[in-house]
């Protein structure tokens, strides 16, 4: 058998909001942030800092008064509605925001600025020169990617150019949706969230329709026979985004998981339905990123359109 790995990532769904036409990202290398995110369809407070923090949200509290009444060393807050940004920075985060038609990145220490679809956010744990760094502003500016394959191609960017800066979380403002439900544990159940997502995936790409139908059915599988045991009465989360810039889902069953530092990819007469084996590498290699968490019963995949 042939031994491959996979990313893990201790919470794939710490990345998962509500905020309709919002992504965001946060790098598995976390340099020591602590990160928090309170959302709703058209809200998100992104709350970063050194140490763990202790607030309580008020019943009737709306997340603009929580951003203003909450002292965190990084807090951004947006309105996706009105098309707004708030952001106040007393932390080492060098934050910085792209906007893509008018081509201009500027850094962030405290602001209330409006976006247009297609802009970024971006923090870094370290600060540096951006008008010495125009191949990297260049780079990101023209970028057609987003969240989690962004954040890993602006990595592999800075270190192939010697840069010392990391980047820590990226916030995307384009169009998509937002989905979550539980499956049960059955296989007409995986057969019928399949053709559901299909359906909804179809009307904004169709190239890549078949290899996000593998993953998923891989996926699922592994989810309700491996994980859930095909138990009725435990269920799979599904939460997923959707939108014309890509697709990410996330799974988390109720089994205890597997042992994702040991995977073998199965050969010839091989046992080819080994939950270790050929399954999770054809979603590793057809899936533009995948994170499974360490213990092995979630899992954040995403496609790049």
């Amino acid at each position: 058998m042939k031994r491959f790995s996979i990313l893990t990532k201790t919470d794939v769904e710490e990345d998962f909001i509500e905020t309709a036409d919002v992504w965001l990202s946060i790098s598995e290398a976390k340099r020591g942030y602590l990160f928090h995110n309170i959302s709703n369809s058209k809200e998100l407070v992104f709350l970063i800092s050194r140490e763990k923090e202790d607030f309580k949200l008020q019943k009737h509290s709306s997340l603009r008064e929580v951003f203003y009444s909450t002292a965190i060393p990084c807090m951004i807050y947006i309105n996706s509605e009105r098309k707004e940004f708030h952001l106040k920075n007393t932390s080492g985060i060098f934050t910085v925001f792209f906007n893509k038609k008018e081509k201009i990145a500027t850094p962030l220490v405290e602001a209330e600025n409006k976006y247009e679809i297609d802009d970024c956010i971006v923090g870094f744990d370290s600060e540096f020169n951006l008008k010495e760094e125009t191949k990297l502003t260049d780079y990101i500016l023209s970028s057609r990617n987003i969240a989690n394959l962004f954040l890993k191609e602006l990595l592999d960017f800075l270190v192939t150019n010697q840069k010392s800066a990391r980047p820590l979380f990226v916030i995307n403002f384009t169009e998509h949706s937002v989905y979550k439900f539980s499956m049960v544990s059955n296989m007409k159940a995986v057969l019928f969230t399949i053709d559901m997502i299909k359906n909804k995936i179809i009307k904004y790409n169709s190239e890549k329709l078949w290899q996000i139908e593998t993953v998923l059915h891989e996926a699922f599988v592994n989810a309700v026979t491996h994980g859930n045991e095909l138990e009725p009465k435990k269920s799979v989360d599904i939460k997923y985004e959707l939108g014309k810039r890509g697709f990410r889902i996330f799974i988390k069953d109720m089994g205890k998981g597997f042992d994702v530092n040991n995977l073998f990819f199965p050969e010839k007469s091989e046992a080819l339905d080994a939950i270790s084996g050929r399954g999770i590498y054809l979603m590793q290699k057809l899936s533009d990123i995948l994170f499974y968490s360490p213990e092995g019963n979630r899992v954040l995949i995403f496609f790049n359109f």
